[in-house]
């Protein structure tokens, strides 16, 4: 008799789910969150008594403890770092098991969750990452200004990393395998008439956004270079989308974010993709220190604008390139 591997779940969640490297994902993320939860156990007593004004043995304990909360925060964040990158590369993977996907980009949009899951997953690394600077900041002072505070922000950011798990596990249980998703021809087509989507405009705000980030930076100006960096990566999305994309690919019809992540383009969207998370995450830096009235090091603003130069240089080397070598734009 033919043994039934899955008999709980409908036939594509079974398929997706037989696969090893989705196995592999869900459970490291199953024991992220496991640990989290330890973590937030220990924050509800530590946000509600902690004081470091009192000298008894229970705030010493209390004390310890943080630092072991801290600790694990931070074996979390070191661990979701590189697991995003694995998870962008199990997405693409799948595509060939599921009809009309060509990419990640088909994967993604397979179910109603995908698209909330892959911003959620997005948002979970900043603020894992704002967590940790705050965590340090207290750590640096002997009156640990924020202990209460950081701990009290953790149980809403472990909500959210539920929040991320329970999208992830509906996404991958409802991933079609035997009806066509779409492709991501069809999903960044280019047939509106939006204004939005001219060359020019787009353009326009990608290198003015840059310029102004430049300028920003020179005057030491935190929080307007912060959300002026923000707004410029939400821009350069969409001008790699719409614009840049197609001259990686050497193709106009081709604006795919995801196939940028392909051997056959050398997996140049990694790269492109990481100089936009450290320049958000330099920017995130910034804002962090000047929203706790802390100096704000030099360092978060280099980190931030070198990134987003090296950026403007990646992306900027395609069209140009395909322009020397054919003496026409696309």
């Amino acid at each position: 008799m033919e043994q039934q591997p899955c008999r709980t779940f409908p036939r594509a969640a079974c398929v997706i789910l037989a696969n090893p490297y989705v196995q592999t994902l869900l459970l490291v993320e199953g024991i992220l969150l496991f640990l989290g939860l330890i973590a937030l156990l220990a924050s509800l007593r530590i946000g509600l008594d902690f004081d470091p004004r009192l000298t008894t043995s229970y705030q010493y304990g209390l004390n310890k403890k943080s630092y072991l909360v801290g600790t694990i925060i931070m074996f979390i964040l070191l661990l979701k770092l590189p697991l995003f990158f694995f998870f962008i590369w199990v997405i693409d993977g799948l595509s060939l098991h599921v009809l009309g996907a060509m990419c990640g980009a088909g994967i993604v949009s397979a179910t109603p969750w995908g698209a909330w899951m892959f911003f959620v997953k997005i948002l979970t690394l900043f603020l894992l990452c704002a967590w940790i600077l705050l965590h340090r900041v207290d750590l640096s002072e002997t009156t640990y200004p924020f202990t209460r505070k950081k701990f009290l922000l953790f149980q809403g950011l472990f909500f959210i990393l539920v929040v991320e798990f329970l999208l992830e596990l509906a996404h991958f249980l409802n991933i079609p395998t035997d009806t066509p998703v779409a492709c991501c021809s069809i999903l960044f087509d280019q047939t509106s008439n939006n204004p939005w989507y001219e060359n020019s405009v787009i353009l326009g705000f990608f290198f003015g956004l840059y310029g102004l980030l430049g300028l920003l930076r020179y005057l030491c100006r935190p929080i307007l270079f912060s959300l002026s960096s923000f707004l410029w990566m939400a821009v350069t999305i969409q001008a790699l989308i719409r614009f840049f994309s197609p001259y990686v690919y050497e193709l106009p019809t081709h604006k795919c974010p995801f196939c940028l992540l392909q051997s056959e383009y050398y997996f140049v969207g990694y790269f492109i993709y990481l100089l936009l998370f450290l320049g958000g995450l330099g920017a995130l830096f910034a804002l962090v220190s000047a929203t706790l009235q802390r100096p704000v090091k030099n360092f978060w603003y280099t980190l931030s604008f070198t990134c987003n130069t090296l950026l403007v240089m990646v992306l900027s080397a395609y069209p140009l390139g395909y322009f020397l070598r054919n003496g026409v734009w696309l």
